[in-house]
């Protein structure tokens, strides 16, 4: 066979190769945009570029698989008054832009018994991405009662979510605490900076006072009715009796629910 016809296949076999590899492209291509177009995260199946069957990818719902646990580092009660208390779970979300729009949760408050003092407390909230922050229930009665230890239990979550990453660092900054009349009716004050690019309303504030060993001794919680970008406000609490030890360590906790539409504020 001449040197001519070698080369003369051999250019043939590289122009159907060449060929067959736009093909592929192609096809690779189309199916791409196919997933991309037939994507729906409300089928009930797993489809278009889902990690899991209506979640992950471009679906607002995060596969529970791809998220770390919800961790509670502590419950307890905190005693305002005779048969009056208020509870707090400190939470911490690991997640960096996942959230969950609603957590269904259950306080249950005991006696040094091991006996429950009142009925259970239920309630939801919503848990902020990469955040540590606090489930606070004011006001609970228990009689005659004394609570001595809190169960928090989270019953239920609706949905692990994105969260825009604006929401996942920090929004505030707390200045200027001040704490007053430890003896007799504590006060505390502070100031509340608006960090971000966002406007926000009804925001729950929750103070945790803490002792020397770095235990927390006392809580409570107040809102703000709004607070715009670049604005600062300030803070009040009170409690009717002192609290029976040193305050070394004041946290102040703005929660505020990244799934609210804030296009209007």
């Amino acid at each position: 066979m001449s040197k001519w016809s070698v080369k003369r296949k051999r250019r043939i076999f590289i122009v159907i190769g060449v060929i067959f590899l736009l093909i592929l492209i192609a096809l690779f291509v189309r199916i791409e945009n196919d997933k991309k177009v037939n994507v729906s995260c409300f089928d009930g199946l797993q489809n278009g570029l889902e990690t899991g069957v209506d979640c992950g990818g471009e679906c607002a719902k995060v596969c529970i698989e791809e998220v770390n646990n919800l961790v509670v580092w502590w419950e307890r009660p905190f005693k305002v008054a005779n048969g009056v208390y208020n509870a707090v779970a400190y939470i911490e979300n690991q997640n960096l832009y996942s959230g969950i729009q609603q957590l269904n949760y259950e306080f249950r408050l005991y006696d040094k018994d091991n006996i429950l003092v009142t009925q259970p407390i239920s309630g939801s909230t919503f848990v902020e991405a990469n955040k540590r922050s606090a489930v606070f229930v004011s006001g609970i009665n228990t009689g005659d009662n004394d609570a001595y230890t809190a169960f928090f239990h989270i019953n239920s979550v609706q949905n692990w979510s994105r969260v825009d990453q604006d929401y996942s660092h920090t929004l505030f900054t707390i200045t200027n605490p001040v704490l007053s009349n430890q003896d007799t009716a504590p006060k505390l004050s502070a100031s509340v900076q608006n960090d971000s690019f966002i406007n926000f309303e009804d925001i729950p504030v929750v103070a945790i006072l803490y002792n020397k060993e770095d235990n927390a001794i006392a809580s409570s919680q107040t809102f703000l009715d709004s607070l715009n970008q670049g604005d600062t406000t300030q803070v009040f609490y009170s409690w009717p009796e002192p609290f029976g030890d040193s305050v070394s360590r004041i946290e102040i906790i703005p929660r505020v629910n990244p799934y609210v539409d804030r296009s209007e504020f």
